[in-house]
């Protein structure tokens, strides 16, 4: 079984509807803020948090199936460029802050933006037992124009949902990417 297979395992027809009505929520909700003020960072292309987490991302199984089937659409140079950002950053130790290896480096783009984890799609527009998490570009905001009528994703729910739909604990990207290593090259005159 390759790693195709695994992820078509995990994400069978209802956890996949299941995580990406999840997701849909969350992406809704992140519209719906940025919506209301002109002035809200978090668009595609910010790379701000990208850059600054305080270390490698963990993400459940189903997650993980999903996140992975974006990553195998990738072209083979790309998924090269990935898989050795990851090798860097565990052989160091992950210095933080830490910039998450799905980064595209020229684009400041999440190379597998469409099949990122609810972590991505929450940050900068949810709240975690009664937390906001965001970054500093956002409490500046916040500081600036205040947040009377804005709702905020509750993230804590959605995550709770996501680990539901998970058959075991969720590991950081370091420890994922070791699980999957990568595929062989195709054989000569092969297909």
């Amino acid at each position: 079984m390759d790693a195709r297979d695994n992820a078509r395992d995990l994400l069978d027809g209802a956890a996949r509807a299941a995580l990406e009505a999840l997701y849909a929520q969350a992406d809704a909700r992140a519209r719906a803020l940025a919506a209301e003020r002109a002035s809200w960072p978090c668009r595609r292309g910010c790379d701000h948090c990208c850059r600054h987490l305080a270390g490698p991302l963990p993400v459940s199984d189903v997650e993980w199936a999903y996140l992975w089937e974006g990553f195998l659409a990738l072209d083979a140079g790309t998924r090269a460029a990935v898989r050795e950002r990851v090798a860097r950053m565990a052989e160091a130790g992950a210095a933080r802050p830490y910039t998450c290896p799905l980064l595209d480096p020229a684009t400041g783009a999440c190379s597998v933006y469409a099949h990122r984890p609810l972590a991505c799609r929450t940050y900068g527009f949810a709240l975690a037992r009664g937390e906001g998490l965001w970054c500093h570009l956002i409490l500046a905001m916040l500081e600036r124009e205040g947040d009377e009528g804005l709702v905020w994703a509750n993230h804590d729910a959605l995550e709770d949902a996501v680990h539901r739909l998970a058959r075991r604990p969720a590991l950081g990207f370091f420890e994922w990417f070791a699980a999957h290593p990568p595929e062989p090259a195709p054989e000569p005159g092969g297909p």
